[in-house]
């Protein structure tokens, strides 16, 4: 036994002589950093491929009933959506014809015998907007479950799905198998002018609210009126009671319906924030669409799509997903922990046309002529059996869904990437980091200490980050000042407060140390260490926005250490490089570019370098706490700091 102890140690022994010199290179390990960055990004590109055997089946949600649905119901929904689309052409928030529209909706189901209530709220625009609200009660249950079907009705492509919900709701009222009551929503989702141009979610996001907060109605009294929950936003006409079913299970919305011939089911599978419903409820309805022979998918503009997914629905789900701007109003029922998923009959978009508020070019191409073709009577047959079957299979479940995938990668709308795949190309990014800190530590003499003295200037830059992300919020917040934009305010305390004390801090330790006063190693360390940290943090919170945003760029730390190992002295080479770092991030810049379409060219320059903090999920923050440090420090690094080779002078000092 001491002599296999003895043979691992000396093994061990000689395997670290052989590793050592390799990682006291800095130069070397630099490059290889550089290389596992590269790896990343291509482990990224790779995903689709890692997930084509993980294949997502529900066998026990499955139901074998066929549909009952015929052509007569086709029809009826048809007739439906061309009386709305005829008497309401201009459907604005706030307008008298939306109210009227609302109203024609709620007679439409009050005349089916649904129970109906219109819900209102303050929305945007300074306007007041309105939901519908239909109940259908189950027959063969006591109300305490129930699944949501909604759609809105104030945007230009809202009179498909708005006629389909209403002949579905009819279908579904003369049924006797439900066990559980269905609630249709009609909302109204902040549409501009002519019918509307954008949505916010606004009408969806009051009533799930105004629903979670309204107390549940008593035991078999289900007709008891309150006054209004002080913890609603909505209100009802005449202080009525907020009407409401039994807790939600799930929710499906629809979105552009029966303008063009079905070629597949487009699957929205992205929530707000990052959030993702479990697999599931994506899987039903796409399970279902392939038994009724249609295809399902993610891309709104691809028809022809591979089951298996692809790169390019890869990077669109990642995009929706990564800054929260969803393509379905379903996306805020994620938000309260209820699996939902929206759909979409109309695969002919291009890549700009993507239907929520993350589209600038909604401003500049005139979608609104497509939508006067007329409906396709086949498209809604097989929409109304694919969600008659849909309805029956989450009916079948007695228990909550339990694929137990909440985090997941998708590519298509049959296969799934899972987060042990999804997390492999940022981990090797942090590693990418991790190897070039850890030849400093072995090559760099007092790296501890060089880290220190580089403490100051560096957590003043960070505070500075800090101070510009969050400092105009509080203040306005608490009524402090009218206006959140305190950027040149913030920027005074950079200058006038934070660089002196910085200043002063560091220049205590250099008392001792004086050959620190240029040194480059201990701001390096800290990059490294801060953007790896940053990338962990993304990587948790949001892991597409991490893949797309952080994974995605170019080395330019490593590669900035590089050029200081190298001692480049040329300021043109290092301004040159400066520039390179500026645009090193693409998807930034790219929706920096998908933002400043809307906002105008005029914020282009100040986009580019300080962002605003009303685009995106973790965008403005990321950008603000760890781009904008990491470009001034890597300035610092090229015009401040020594480019000579200091590592080994502390021994002789």
């Amino acid at each position: 036994m001491d002599s296999l102890i003895h043979e691992i140690e000396h093994q061990s022994t000689k395997l670290i002589n052989l590793i050592l010199p390799f990682l006291k290179n800095i130069k070397l390990i630099t490059l290889l950093s550089i290389l596992l960055q590269f790896v990343s990004i291509a482990l990224v590109l790779l995903l689709p491929s890692f997930g084509s055997q993980t294949y997502v089946s529900e066998k026990n949600l499955q139901c074998t009933v066929s549909p009952f649905i015929s052509n007569n119901f086709a029809e009826k929904s048809i007739n439906y959506s061309n009386i709305f689309s005829e008497n309401f052409p201009n459907r604005s928030l706030g307008s008298n014809e939306a109210l009227e529209s609302a109203n024609w909706i709620k007679n439409q189901l009050d005349t089916i015998g649904l129970d109906t209530q219109l819900h209102f709220f303050n929305s945007s625009f300074d306007r007041v907007g309105v939901n519908v609200v239909g109940i259908v009660k189950a027959t063969k249950s006591l109300g305490t479950e129930c699944f949501v079907l909604t759609t809105s009705f104030d945007q230009w492509h809202s009179k498909g799905a708005v006629g389909f919900l209403i002949g579905f709701a009819e279908y579904m009222k003369n049924t006797t198998w439900q066990a559980r009551d269905l609630i249709f929503l009609f909302t109204s989702e902040g549409g501009e002018m002519n019918g509307g141009t954008s949505m916010d979610i606004s009408g969806s996001s009051v009533w799930i609210h105004d629903y979670f907060s309204s107390p549940p109605p008593i035991k078999n009294n289900f007709s008891r009126k309150t006054s209004r929950d002080k913890h609603q936003i909505g209100w009802i006409k005449d202080n009525k009671v907020f009407k409401r079913g039994g807790k939600i299970y799930g929710a499906i919305a629809l979105n552009r319906v029966g303008n063009q011939e079905m070629e597949k089911i487009i699957v929205y599978p992205e929530g707000l924030k990052g959030g993702l419903s479990n697999l599931d409820i994506i899987n039903t309805v796409t399970t279902t669409t392939f038994l009724n022979e249609i295809p399902a998918g993610i891309n709104s503009h691809m028809v022809d799509e591979p089951v298996e997914g692809s790169i390019y629905g890869l990077l669109v789900f990642m995009w929706n997903s990564a800054l929260s701007l969803p393509r379905s109003n379903h996306a805020i029922f994620t938000k309260y922990g209820i699996n939902s998923v929206g759909i979409s009959t109309d695969s002919s978009h291009n890549v700009w046309d993507i239907d929520f508020l993350n589209t600038p070019l909604h401003k500049v191409h005139n979608f609104k002529n497509e939508y006067k073709q007329p409906l396709s009577n086949s498209t809604f047959l097989n929409l109304g059996k694919i969600m008659e079957t849909v309805v029956r299979h989450l009916h079948n479940a007695d228990e909550q869904l339990h694929q137990s995938y909440t985090w997941y990668v998708m590519a298509g709308a049959v296969f799934f990437i899972d987060i042990g795949q999804a997390l492999l190309p940022t981990i090797v990014l942090v590693v990418s980091m991790g190897v070039q800190f850890l030849s400093f530590i072995l090559t760099v003499d007092n790296l501890p200490i060089r880290v220190i003295s580089a403490m100051p200037e560096f957590f003043s830059t960070i505070t500075f980050c800090f101070l510009l992300y969050l400092l105009p919020t509080i203040l306005t917040y608490i009524g402090f000042i009218p206006s959140n934009d305190l950027k040149l305010f913030v920027f005074i305390i950079y200058i006038l407060i934070l660089t002196p004390v910085s200043k002063y801090i560091k220049n205590i330790v250099i008392s001792k140390y004086p050959i620190l006063t240029y040194d480059w190693y201990g701001l390096q360390s800290l990059l490294l260490l801060h953007y790896s940290l940053v990338s962990l943090m993304c990587m948790m919170l949001n892991n597409q926005f991490a893949c797309l945003f952080m994974i995605f760029s170019l080395p330019t730390i490593q590669f900035t250490g590089f050029l200081m190992e190298c001692s480049i002295r040329s300021k043109i080479i290092k301004f040159l490089w400066l520039l390179v770092c500026l645009f090193s991030h693409p998807v930034f810049l790219f929706f920096e570019w998908w933002s400043i379409w809307s906002v105008g060219w005029k914020n282009l320059f100040s986009g580019v370098l300080i962002a605003s903090n009303n685009w995106g999920f973790l965008f403005y923050p990321i950008f603000t706490l760890c781009l904008l440090p990491i470009f001034i420090s890597i300035f610092k690094l090229l015009f401040i700091t020594n480019c000579y080779n200091t590592k080994q002078k502390f021994k002789n000092f």
